[in-house]
């Protein structure tokens, strides 16, 4: 991909990220892996310029009626199953309802394909994570992918199933939509129940909420911190690109969740 390109879709002047020797390459490494340690996320602000920002939500939201509708109730540990007492946050049950634009469905000369498959947005990424190995997904279905939420839409509270959630945000909508968390509520040996049982009694007291604005890339470490994105209002959709990565090469996303988006699109 010519340079010419790349620049005209992120803010390289901002984000020196294909210069490794360029000095404020090592001042974003600092401060993302500090941000990281400190609160589980680190954004780079208006990391897409601000003119590819609406041709990429539009492209994305002309896939809407292609793409799967995901509506379902679950608890924060994606199903985990068990006899618990009715308040326990593992028997607590949250909403979850958005659209799914899919990796096959995104065309491959999308702008927000040549941005997932530049190499040196993989190798930065790679560094701040601080692993060995760092490979594009190969998923079919969620290698590169869309979240589109509408009026009602939200995605309850859980925690991820993988290490790190990397998005970029594209459209926001007329109210709501906001990502709310609390950094490593739950540890390798200590799920806290009790410290989640706050949150979803008073999230407003227990729960941060950061700023995030369009073209914004965001790097969430989701698997021990206990997050939500509040509902949509408004005709305004909010739209988030999803990229993934693993350190195994080859990796492809659990059959079960794919099951469930496509049964969606037999429905």
């Amino acid at each position: 991909m010519p340079a010419t390109d790349i620049h005209q879709l992120i803010d390289l002047d901002r984000y020196p990220i294909d210069q490794p020797d360029h000095p404020g390459y090592a001042r974003l490494l600092r401060d993302g892996r500090q941000a990281l340690e400190q609160g589980a996320l680190f954004s780079m602000t208006r990391f897409v310029r601000p003119q590819a920002i609406a041709p990429m939500a539009r492209e994305l939201e002309a896939l809407l009626p292609q793409s799967c509708r995901y509506h379902r109730d679950r608890n924060a540990y994606v199903y985990e199953a068990g006899q618990w007492s009715a308040d326990h946050p593992r028997a607590q049950l949250h909403r979850c309802s958005y659209n799914q634009v899919l990796n096959y469905q995104i065309a491959n000369n999308s702008p927000l394909r040549k941005i997932y498959f530049w190499q040196p947005l993989t190798e930065f990424l790679r560094q701040l994570c601080g692993y060995e190995s760092f490979y594009r997904s190969d998923c079919p279905q969620l290698a590169l992918s869309a979240k589109i939420a509408g009026e009602g839409d939200t995605d309850g509270w859980h925690y991820d199933t993988n290490d790190v959630v990397f998005s970029l945000l594209l459209q926001e909508p007329e109210a709501g939509g906001e990502f709310e968390y609390a950094p490593y509520l739950r540890s390798e040996t200590d799920e806290n129940y009790a410290a989640v049982s706050r949150v979803l009694a008073d999230p407003h007291q227990q729960a941060r909420r950061p700023s995030m604005g369009l073209g914004d890339f965001n790097v969430f470490l989701g698997d021990l911190s206990l997050h939500r994105v509040t509902p949509v209002t408004g005709s305004r959709k909010r739209i988030v690109a999803l990229f993934s990565y693993d350190r195994r090469p080859g990796m492809v996303f659990d059959q079960s969740y794919i099951d469930e988006l496509h049964e969606s699109m037999s429905a």
